[in-house]
């Protein structure tokens, strides 16, 4: 299976761009994907997304996990909503996909009361 997944904390320059600048708070950006057609629609996407953030979250102390998928990317953003990431600022013109830039969405997800145990 074609698949990758990474994660990173998120350095000064980016939380200024996020708006995050302001907080003290442990900040992770997640990238993602499933690159073969007959892996999707299976669950394979929210057990991944969904155990890397409490990775991120347990064992790595993140307050808070950040992606920016591109906002035609309905499947993605639907499988993140699931997994408890929320819709929090456009991007306008964020990725160069296929010779154009692409507006993407900052999806963020935040540590809950109680979830680093």
């Amino acid at each position: 299976m074609v698949s990758q997944v990474q994660f990173y904390e998120i350095l000064e320059e980016e939380k200024d761009l996020y708006g995050y600048s302001d907080l003290k708070d442990v900040i992770y950006g997640m990238d993602q994907f499933i690159g073969e057609f007959a892996y999707w629609n299976k669950g394979i996407g929210t057990l991944l997304v969904s155990s890397i953030a409490k990775y991120l979250i347990c064992e790595k102390g993140a307050d808070r996990i950040v992606m920016d998928p591109r906002i035609q990317n309905e499947r993605a953003i639907y499988c993140y909503e699931k997994c408890g990431f929320e819709k929090v600022m456009l991007l306008p013109k964020r990725e160069l996909h296929e010779g154009a830039y692409r507006d993407c969405w900052l999806m963020e997800y935040s540590r809950k009361p109680g979830e680093d145990l």
